[in-house]
């Protein structure tokens, strides 16, 4: 299992100088009633104050079993605990104001035969909560809210008829002024999704129920923005024609994406197509008065991915100002696939597959930041002593993907960072676009190798010997990189896969875990 323990990180690099300033705030160790915990949430005051909370599993099958919700001074002094047990309840978003947490929550009312969409708030020094009611689902009143009775709703409680992960699904806007509540609705002949959006003094805006003469299948949700002025929501799913859920149809492109916008006094929408490229999905990004949608296509196949695209909308109108097609840059391939022997796959395979968005931002000064990863799950059967076959699951997370596009659309640069690595406890990253330049929080080992052509790597060999390292790529597309923690100095390993980035403060939240023993830290880029 050596092999699996290797993280490879190839990157070409124009110095190992690293001149970027980045504090380190940690916790004291503290320990939890339950281990592996995972950060949900990560809420900065105005007066610095810090507010963690992490989901926490247990049981056979490790279904949610509740949260520790801890408060901190901007020091990361821990001011308050509370081991906040649920039981058929999830927090779907937190956020706070004047010095009081806020949990937007949905629960399982299996006495009532009903769902509840609740606010639960509290002082943030007291953790002393009440809960007020937004929404109730019953048999009774489910046309009140739907306009339809959507039988069978309430077998299994109304859990069966969820469409996918969307089942009150929880969007803030950039300045929290409003949030929206999503519902993606199994209707066998008809898309169905209802909209309901509140104000941060939890008043309801309005509610609009959105359908299309469409079968259920045929439709794929993306995602949706919520608008900082009065809270219209900006919806994008994918639609496919021809009464079948394919690629092509007859050598043409059997599918289109359709935006929609939808406030308190209307609903408009539009849709667009590729001719020949093809496109797995798109993100929907929402900043002042610019509505990108992005993402990646290809060129033969849409498993196989040859460059990002982006298209850029009137967020009044929604008519299309502009869409772009950029190819991967030939520094990019040479990033991913290196030497001649190399070059040779890189013309065989035609494309890169696997890729798993992990962060698309739109800037201030109009770029577009995507941060994605080469992620797979590959399945082994092998023989044991007896006889017996005994099945296994290996999780791989490769190569990542850096890309900025300009505010026009044309690529600035794309990079490659290679690397291999298997299993959850130090895989993956945490990424920070910051201007001009983009972050990666990485766990690696001292191991640092330099390769031909001005590469390195990076070598991770297990979580006891687990360094956090920081890589930036800056305005040029350039690489630089520096030790943050040595493991030497640290009792626990810090979870990359599961930060939190703030972009308004700079800052980066992970935790830190061995074990039972937890920690915070945040790092901040200044």
């Amino acid at each position: 299992m050596k092999k699996s323990l290797l993280l490879l990180f190839f990157i070409s690099i124009s110095t190992i100088l690293y001149s970027q300033d980045v504090s380190i705030t940690k916790s004291e160790i503290f320990k939890d009633k339950k281990k592996n915990s995972r950060l949900s949430f990560t809420l900065e005051s105005e007066n610095g104050g810090i507010v963690t909370i992490r989901s926490y599993y247990g049981g056979m099958m490790q279904k949610l079993k509740g949260y520790y919700i801890q408060c901190f001074d901007q020091d990361l002094n821990e001011i308050k605990t509370l081991d906040y047990e649920v039981k058929n309840k999830t927090i779907k978003n937190a956020f706070l104001k004047n010095d009081k947490l806020h949990l937007i929550e949905i629960e399982e009312l299996k006495k009532e035969k009903a769902i509840a969409i609740n606010v639960s708030s509290s002082n943030i020094s007291t953790l002393d909560f009440s809960t007020e009611n937004l929404l109730k689902f019953s048999e009774e009143n489910i046309k009140e809210y739907f306009g339809v009775f959507l039988f069978p709703f309430f077998i299994n409680n109304g859990w069966g008829q969820i469409d996918g992960n969307h089942m009150g699904e929880v969007i803030f806007s950039s300045n929290n002024k409003f949030f929206a509540i999503n519902f993606d609705i199994k209707n066998k002949d008809q898309e169905t999704h209802k909209v309901f959006v509140f104000n941060d003094e939890f008043e309801l805006v309005f509610d609009k129920l959105i359908t299309k003469d469409i079968k259920d299948n045929l439709f794929e949700y993306n995602s949706f923005e919520v608008d900082d002025t009065d809270g219209t929501v900006y919806f994008l799913g994918k639609s496919y024609e021809k009464g079948t859920k394919r690629d092509k149809k007859d050598g043409k492109v059997n599918y289109h994406f359709e935006l929609y916008k939808v406030s308190a006094t209307n609903t408009e929408n539009t849709s667009f197509k590729t001719t020949g490229k093809l496109i797995e999905s798109l993100h929907l990004l929402k900043n002042n008065n610019r509505l990108v949608c992005t993402g990646f296509f290809g060129n033969d196949k849409e498993s196989k991915i040859n460059g990002v695209c982006v298209y850029d909308l009137d967020p009044n109108s929604l008519e299309i100002n502009y869409s772009k097609f950029n190819n991967f840059s030939d520094k990019f391939l040479n990033d991913k696939y290196g030497n001649k022997q190399n070059k040779k796959k890189r013309k065989k395979d035609k494309g890169i597959k696997n890729i798993d968005f992990k962060g698309v931002y739109l800037m201030a000064n109009g770029d577009i930041v995507i941060n994605a990863e080469e992620f797979f799950i590959s399945t082994y059967t092998t023989m044991n002593a007896n006889g017996g076959w005994n099945t296994y699951t290996v999780y791989h997370f490769n190569d990542i993907m850096a890309v900025r596009l300009d505010a026009d659309g044309n690529l600035k640069w794309a990079r490659n960072i290679n690397k291999a690595q298997t299993g959850f406890t130090t895989s993956s990253f945490t990424t920070l676009p910051i201007e001009n330049s983009t972050f990666f929080f990485i766990n690696c080992s001292d191991n640092i190798t330099k390769l031909n052509n001005g590469r390195i790597a990076f070598r991770q060999t297990s979580s006891k010997k687990s360094n956090l390292y920081i890589v930036s790529v800056n305005e040029e597309g350039n690489f630089d990189y520096k030790k943050l923690i040595d493991d030497k100095d640290s009792k626990v390993y810090y979870k990359v896969n599961n930060g939190i980035a703030n972009l308004n403060n700079q800052t980066v939240f992970l935790l830190g875990e061995k074990k039972k023993n937890g920690r915070i830290v945040k790092l901040k880029v200044n």
